[in-house]
């Protein structure tokens, strides 16, 4: 009879949960970089004059090719079955522009860079 093996696994619940209100996706051929960010308004009092600032944080996602795929996939997915429960998502339609523009970027600069 064999004897069972048991593993033990932690899980690390220290970072908490991040609010994206943007997202950047570049790739080269070895990876998918996913940068997550959130853009936050705020106001300064610079020598006495009250300006307007924007903090920007980000969290960036280094995935191999096909977990992006299997990635996708499994969003594709998990969208049909929010939207069958809650209804249709409504896309506002300067996000498509974004889109539009991103993809005339990319195909301008065949590069891929990365900063983060």
């Amino acid at each position: 009879m064999e004897k069972e093996k048991r593993v033990n696994v932690s899980v690390d619940h220290s970072m908490p949960a991040f609010f994206s209100d943007n997202v950047t996706i570049s790739h080269n051929q070895t990876k998918f970089i996913i940068d997550f960010s959130q853009t936050i308004p705020g106001f300064d009092n610079i020598g006495g004059n009250m300006q307007q600032s924007f903090t920007i944080k980000h969290n960036s996602v280094m995935i191999d090719p096909q977990f992006a795929k299997v990635f996708s996939d499994i969003l594709t997915k998990n969208i049909k079955k929010f939207e069958k429960k809650f209804g249709k998502i409504k896309v506002p339609k300067n996000v498509e522009k974004q889109e539009e523009i991103a993809e005339t970027e990319k195909t301008m600069d065949k590069a891929t860079r990365y900063i983060g």
